[in-house]
């Protein structure tokens, strides 16, 4: 093998590498939807202990990223592949920390303030869930077309947001307490959050295709 295919199958295994650690990413993030859809607290605390598995694959493509590109110095479409897969993995690493944030305050709530609000919240959740899986599956096949189809879902995700705060500002019950109002409003962000970093996903990988950034919001 010479230099140059030694270098696209590294280039190749980076790709397999983030794309591992996107998989874990949407296990996590799985694993809230269904903590917090059952008002889970256990399962809460361990996506909350295991948080550091997802930084420490994080820092390992940092460092395999870095390695190879002062090694080959790669130009053009090979270096921005490499550094298109540090910033996904930074993002990724965002996402996963935003899913503990999560864990956090759902832990947090009283299952009777959280029980009114949970359909809506799953759904937003899920569909942010399948915003970054769609991310996923557009950096591995190079499909611009659908990483162009993730700001219509985005959109969904903030009108949902929307429609949650106009909810929690209008409530006047006093069973609810201002702090579990707030922790809604955290959680409703968090998730709102994620999508935008699915969306940065997507346009990571236009960048990747046509060196060109293009925002997709």
């Amino acid at each position: 093998m010479d230099i140059r295919e030694s270098f696209h199958s590294q280039l190749d295994l980076v790709k397999h590498h983030l794309l591992e650690m996107g998989t874990r990413v949407e296990e996590v993030i799985d694993q809230m939807i269904q903590a917090f859809a059952s008002s889970d607290a256990r399962q809460m605390e361990q996506i909350i202990h295991h948080d550091y598995l997802i930084n420490q694959l994080e820092v390992g493509m940092h460092d395999q990223v870095t390695r190879l590109i002062s090694r080959q110095q790669p130009v053009a479409t090979d270096l921005r592949k490499l550094i298109v897969a540090l910033k996904i993995s930074s993002d990724l690493e965002r996402v996963a920390d935003l899913v503990v944030d999560i864990a956090k305050q759902s832990k947090r709530m009283k299952k009777d303030s959280l029980l009114p609000y949970q359909v809506k919240i799953v759904a937003m959740f899920t569909l942010a869930q399948e915003m970054i899986h769609k991310s996923l599956q557009a950096y591995r096949e190079t499909d611009l077309l659908l990483a162009q189809k993730i700001a219509a879902m985005d959109d969904k995700v903030d009108a949902l947001y929307g429609e949650l705060i106009r909810e929690l500002f209008k409530l006047k019950d006093d069973h609810i307490e201002v702090d579990q109002i707030t922790q809604l409003a955290f959680i409703g962000r968090y998730i709102e959050r994620i999508a935008d970093y699915a969306t940065n996903l997507a346009e990571w990988v236009v960048y990747e295709v046509n060196g060109k950034h293009f925002d997709l919001n």
